[in-house]
């Protein structure tokens, strides 16, 4: 029978990300504020695809300034006079930041309400929110239809001699790219997310989500399930950080294809590291679960060694269900676009990263306190 208290234990390692490996571990890091003006955090997202200009769905690429992202969704939805379920989202984005988004409205019920006003430059009439361009398309957005997000971030009252550093830093980053690890977000305020997610899995039935526990919605489930999972990832990658092996192929490994996404089993080590420092495929590590496509080989019994160190097997993630069947996640992602400059007395950073990929975990090189991110 697992142990609870010593599995939480285990977990909470995946989530502590002072001990979590850096790609950049030696570059001095520096303090300032974060956030203290909504510009110093802009976020643009990048669709996956481009739009057809025709179709049933109005597409507003919109631009919101320190209003969360579903206050937007309540205001866009009430200006234009549908349900906000009608509102398709690629993504939330933060509250204390400027953003612009794509989301799509159904054109029909639109244009019957009359309510949408195209040509009007203050719809909706909300201080803070303006579409700033429009189209249509054949279907609903649908959250991970975008293929990431561009950053500006600025730091106030930061140290700007090492600027040089940074550089330097980021120089490496770019080249080599930095941990592809969850962020502290996904594991709740003091880890809850860990501690709900034991619930669903059956581990711990007095936790909310467990059989006496109280209970939580669908969202909360998907969210702590995926806490566990994210953790036990984290942990995956520090040990393969530990043994000097994140750019080195193993007999066995899942790796990714970086144009397509397609997955294949190494067989030919020595042939796929090539491909790996050509930039061809990516090294991927375990999201656990009941249909995960497991490494094999070496491989196979390092990612072994993680799901038995937690306890957990088929029967836990079987528990909960559809919510843990498992995927694969790039062990490094290597951010489009960097660079690091000092604008005003501030130091500004500029990166692009894909979907999924945390602008906390790619910052914490750079800066010693990424909780504002």
């Amino acid at each position: 029978m697992i142990d609870r208290n010593q599995l939480l234990d285990f977990l909470r390692g995946g989530a502590d990300m002072a001990a979590l490996p850096f790609a950049s571990p030696d570059t001095p890091r520096v303090s300032g504020a974060i956030k203290t003006e909504p510009e110093d955090f802009m976020v643009d997202e990048i669709p996956a695809y481009p739009f057809s200009g025709e179709g049933d769905h109005l597409m507003l690429n919109v631009r919101k300034r320190d209003i969360a992202g579903g206050d937007m969704i309540r205001i866009i939805a009430r200006a234009a006079g549908i349900r906000e379920e009608e509102i398709g989202t690629a993504g939330t984005k933060d509250r204390r930041a400027v953003t612009t988004q794509w989301i799509s409205l159904p054109a029909r019920a639109v244009e019957e309400r009359g309510l949408f006003r195209p040509d009007d430059p203050d719809w909706p009439g909300v201080p803070g929110i303006s579409v700033i361009q429009q189209t249509r398309h054949t279907n609903k957005l649908k959250p991970g239809h975008l293929r990431g997000n561009r950053f500006r971030i600025a730091i106030r009252g930061a140290d700007t001699s090492c600027i040089d550093e940074l550089k330097s830093a980021a120089a490496t980053v770019s080249a080599s790219g930095f941990p592809n690890l969850f962020g502290s977000q996904r594991f709740g305020r003091n880890e809850e997310s860990l501690v709900m997610g034991l619930g669903v899995l059956g581990i711990d039935p007095s936790a909310p989500g467990g059989r006496h526990g109280r209970r939580i919605g669908n969202f909360e489930r998907r969210m702590s399930v995926s806490a566990v999972q994210s953790a036990l990832f984290n942990l995956w990658v520090k040990a393969r950080f530990a043994d000097g092996l994140s750019r080195t192929v193993l007999a066995g490994d899942v790796l990714a294809k970086t144009v397509t996404g397609g997955m294949f089993t190494c067989e030919e080590p020595d042939t796929d590291q090539a491909r790996l420092e050509a930039g061809e495929i990516q090294i991927t590590g375990p999201m656990f679960g009941t249909k995960l496509m497991s490494a094999q080989g070496i491989a196979g019994t390092r990612e072994k060694a993680i799901q038995d160190a937690a306890g957990l097997d088929a029967r836990a993630w079987g528990a909960a269900g559809k919510l843990a069947e498992g995927t694969r996640r790039e062990i490094v992602v290597v951010p489009e676009a960097m660079s690091v400059d000092v604008v005003d007395d501030r130091i500004v950073f500029d990166f692009a990263l894909p979907k999924g990929s945390y602008a906390s975990v790619l910052m914490r090189e750079f800066v010693n306190d990424t909780r504002g991110i």
